[in-house]
């Protein structure tokens, strides 16, 4: 047997490690073998790896090509080749877990409730009732934001489902210890008030139904919710559509106080102890960063709530208006949220596809002004049929006059949408500043009626959206 020659040792080792017939004679032929390695490689380096790792080493480049070695080769290589990368693949949508109906289903959940109000309304009576139902609502929006901040704080810390358990449950105590005591300050020290006990177990009913239906919002058992809601729903409807027959009040009222123990107490379950007890349940970041969220849910019901209790003129009486609007608006969170999940997908998209600071600048900022029209539209609708059902079952009557009101709601809205969206991306500060401003602008010129409330959304809107147009433009805010 005739020994090979060190260049044809070298082509037969190259041609069984490809199980080609024959290998390639000049470097044009060779770039053609190993376009797809050379169109995405970063560096010459990653040519040469590949060539060795085939068995074309510094002997076979030199005696065959006539190169120093493989690394000048692959250099070679790498300049003839134009660069062809590769298109990685997409990334998991972070947030398509739950199905795209879900913030549908989420909108059901926020505005579901007010059906019951109008129910509880009738057989609420007392001079203090409806200060009393505010400082409610006030308590548990805001202890409930701080605890939606906490669970969902911990889950993405984490992935860690008992931890998140754990700490739900530690804050749906803090929060109905919070619901308590603010009940018993409205029934002990704020002597001149006096509510009825009526009053104050339908105050803590609120609470402790926000505060289960946060926990169930972040465990994403939003199906549990609503079977808690039915009862609650279901008969106030009815209650509602008979014209509030006075034989009905003890069953209506019966019904009522289900709702917030059914969720009091698929809360209480879902949290329940599982497995070994791991991690801390106090971690300081996680409870300092909660209080801003707690901050934010306090100002947020104070502009939803404050012109309900203000009147159409600043001295009381029933706000028409304000209810029309409010309801929508809450409805109109689910709207938000979808509007929200589909700008955070397009400019995770622009993120991939746009290399220039400037053009990404431009096309986030359009991304953001179609997201606001889809939120506005999607609210401006549900105020109308809200008003026609109204209308129609006769629980209000619509009067032009309405109108003002109902921009201004719109207008804050809006602005919430905005808030949200800045918090989403780590801007929190801010919505919290200009939404407290606006708030005591209201409080303070609220002699001067809807007025005062339309300046007031007008600014936050104004100064929200200047300020998410500018900070939303920046590349490293989708980074969250």
């Amino acid at each position: 047997m005739t020994a090979e020659s060190p260049p044809q040792a070298a082509e037969s080792r190259l041609t069984v490690a490809n199980g080609r017939a024959h290998t390639p004679r000049t470097v044009t032929a060779l770039c053609e073998q190993y376009a797809e390695v050379c169109e995405s490689a970063v560096d010459p380096l990653e040519i040469a790896s590949a060539l060795e790792l085939e068995g074309l080493g510094d002997q076979a480049a030199k005696l065959r090509y006539g190169y120093a070695d493989v690394f000048a080769l692959a250099q070679d290589m790498y300049f003839r080749v134009p660069r062809k990368p590769v298109e990685p693949e997409l990334p998991p949508d972070p947030w398509q877990e739950g199905g795209r109906l879900r913030p549908v289903l989420h909108s059901l959940l926020y505005a579901l409730p007010g059906v019951c109000f109008p129910a509880a309304i009738g057989l609420l009576t007392g001079p203090g009732a409806p200060i009393t139902l505010i400082v409610a609502l006030a308590v548990a929006w805001s202890a409930g934001q701080g605890l939606a901040f906490l669970g969902y704080t911990r889950l993405g810390r984490t992935l860690d489902i008992a931890q998140t358990r754990r700490v739900l449950r530690l804050g749906l105590v803090i929060g109905l210890g919070l619901i308590v005591i603010a009940m018993l300050a409205m029934s002990r020290v704020v002597q001149p008030i006096h509510p009825t006990t009526s009053v104050l177990l339908f105050g803590l009913g609120e609470g402790a139904y926000m505060f289960g239906a946060g926990v169930l919002l972040v465990l994403g058992a939003e199906v549990w919710l609503l079977v808690a809601l039915a009862p609650g729903v279901l008969g106030s409807a009815v209650f509602l559509i008979l014209g509030r027959p006075p034989d009905l009040e003890h069953l209506t009222w019966g019904l009522l106080a289900a709702t917030p123990v059914i969720a009091l107490i698929i809360a209480v379950v879902r949290t329940r102890p599982t497995g070994p007890r791991e991690g801390s349940l106090f971690v300081r970041e996680e409870w300092l960063g909660a209080v801003p969220a707690v901050a934010f849910g306090l100002v947020s019901a104070g502009l939803l709530i404050f012109p309900v209790a203000a009147g159409p003129h600043g001295h009381g009486g029933i706000n028409v208006g304000a209810l029309l609007a409010g309801l929508p608006l809450s409805l109109s969170m689910g709207a938000a949220e979808s509007s929200l999940l589909w700008y955070r997908r397009r400019t995770q998209k622009l993120m991939r596809t746009i290399s220039d600071i400037g053009s990404f600048g431009i096309r986030a900022r359009l991304i953001l002004l179609a997201a606001v029209a889809m939120y506005v539209a999607a609210a401006a609708a549900l105020m109308a049929l809200t008003v026609v059902v109204a209308n129609a079952i006769g629980l209000a009557h619509w009067q032009t006059g309405y109108l003002p009101q109902m921009a201004a709601y719109l207008m804050l809205g809006t602005a919430m949408f905005l808030a949200l969206t800045l918090q989403a991306l780590g801007s929190r500060i801010f919505p919290l500043v200009v939404g407290a401003m606006a708030l005591g602008f209201e409080i303070l010129c609220r002699n001067l009626g809807v007025s005062a409330q339309i300046v007031a959304c007008a600014e936050l809107l104004i100064v929200t959206g200047g300020y998410a147009t500018i900070v939303l433009g920046r590349a490293v805010r989708h980074a969250w």
